[in-house]
């Protein structure tokens, strides 16, 4: 399967000067924003204006061409020139209020993955009608491999908190422990998004500029359809990508702290990265790290099934990633080999388990496969690490090179309580499999 042609943004240039409106009403108050774009030239610029309508905002635009344009979660007193938080100079802004907003992507970006986002962002929707104290908005395709769902927050307290600061905190606070609660019941979601009151998420109504697909506002109940059966109805530019039926390929992987492209033999096909088990500089302790079985279901079921043993076996802080049709899950703990062969075998990990004994250690592929056409395809999507109130309770020191390759792969886990064993330097390799 070739790679999915990109949509060339230069043809945006003067694109917005039309007489192109962009609806802001799901907005209290668009004045309260602000509003961030990424110019052709790749730079980054704000409105230096408030925005009240569209038409103010394609005149704050002008002569730059945005390629994806973006609004904050959040409404301030003054949002022209926030500044960041590690700026300690400037005055503290204050924050009025503070949109609920869920980003659920499943990439690359095709027809088969938009209904498994679809279905997600369904499953989510119905979990938080139960959450009283958030009232729903709106949810808008993103315009390239997912939804964003958004929610009102009906309860204001915090946001009578005189302190700029510690209104922000508190707010900071909340969310986390509602994120918290979405991963925790399997939803895949942004972990990035939903906390961050600094967080600017693709405004509605613009085009995605790797696309050319608008990202829009969805009714609710046509979320309720096959994405399939709608999405020609979907809004996009004339020049706009075709969407694949099935996954497409992505050449870059993750497997340092930066990307990097990784370039390999043409004549050399099922290739993928691997990564041992054995937690590097001990004798015999090996990390819980493996694809989760099919028979456990799709992302969501497998995670949730998957958190029953976490507390079972108090395994503490867990990662998973996702390539948008299995699971891989990691316990980055330097367990007793003895102790894990016994573990993999109550859960079933049948490949796991047997490779255990037989060879003392596992290959576990961390990558796509780098097909005979010069891709990899289906790239890891970070879920989220979950798990950690359980840290207390294990009994096994983390393994370092398991935790670094975590980081590298895009989930950065604490460990302020317990030992630390082995080196640093996960075992890598680029393997041929058949």
């Amino acid at each position: 399967m070739a790679k999915m042609p990109e949509f060339d943004p230069s043809i945006l240039q003067g694109f917005y000067a039309q007489d192109f409106e962009i609806d802001l009403s799901w907005m209290k108050k668009p004045t309260q924003h602000q509003f961030r774009w990424r110019c052709l030239e790749n730079r980054w610029q704000s409105a230096h204006r408030r925005v009240r309508n569209s038409t103010t905002l394609v005149k704050a635009f002008r002569n730059s061409t945005p390629t994806d344009v973006y609004v904050s979660t959040a409404s301030w007193l003054n949002p022209i020139e926030l500044p960041r938080l590690r700026d300690l100079e400037a005055a503290y802004p204050i924050l009025l209020d503070h949109l609920v907003v869920f980003d659920i992507d499943v990439p690359p970006f095709c027809i088969a993955n938009m209904e498994l986002a679809r279905q997600s962002a369904i499953d989510l929707y119905e979990w938080m009608k139960d959450k009283e104290e958030y009232a729903f908005s709106h949810v808008a395709f993103s315009g390239s491999k997912g939804f964003h769902l958004f929610y009102q927050d009906l309860a204001r307290e915090k946001f009578q908190i005189p302190d700029p600061k510690e209104r922000e905190e508190k707010v900071r606070s909340e969310r986390k422990k509602l994120l918290d609660l979405v991963t925790s019941a399997g939803h895949t979601v942004d972990t990035k998004i939903t906390a961050d009151t600094r967080r600017i998420i693709r405004l509605p109504g613009t085009i995605h500029g790797r696309t050319g697909w608008k990202c829009s506002i969805v009714g609710i109940d046509t979320m309720y359809e096959p994405f399939k059966k709608w999405s020609r109805t979907l809004e996009r530019h004339s020049n706009a990508v075709k969407i694949p039926r099935k996954p497409s390929k992505s050449k870059k992987i993750n497997t340092h702290s930066k990307e990097k492209e990784i370039i390999l033999n043409p004549q050399v096909d099922n290739l993928s990265i691997e990564v041992s088990t054995h937690v590097a500089g001990t004798k015999n302790r090996s990390s819980l790290l493996c694809w989760l079985p099919d028979s456990w279901g799709d992302p969501q079921q497998a995670i949730l099934r998957a958190l029953k043993f976490i507390e079972t076996f108090h395994f503490g802080a867990t990662a998973f990633w996702t390539d948008g049709h299995r699971t891989l899950m990691m316990v980055p703990r330097a367990i007793p080999r003895e102790q894990l062969i016994k573990i993999t075998r109550k859960l079933k990990m049948n490949t796991l388990h047997r490779e255990l004994k037989e060879r003392q250690h596992s290959w576990v592929r961390i990558s796509g496969k780098f097909s005979d056409e010069n891709d990899w395809e289906r790239e890891l999507m970070p879920i989220n690490v979950l798990g950690k109130e359980f840290n207390s309770a294990c009994t096994w020191p983390w393994s370092r090179s398991h935790l670094e390759l975590s980081k590298r792969m895009g989930l950065s886990i604490e460990c302020t309580e317990g030992e630390l064993s082995g080196n640093e330097e996960p075992s890598i390799r680029i393997a041929q499999r058949a």
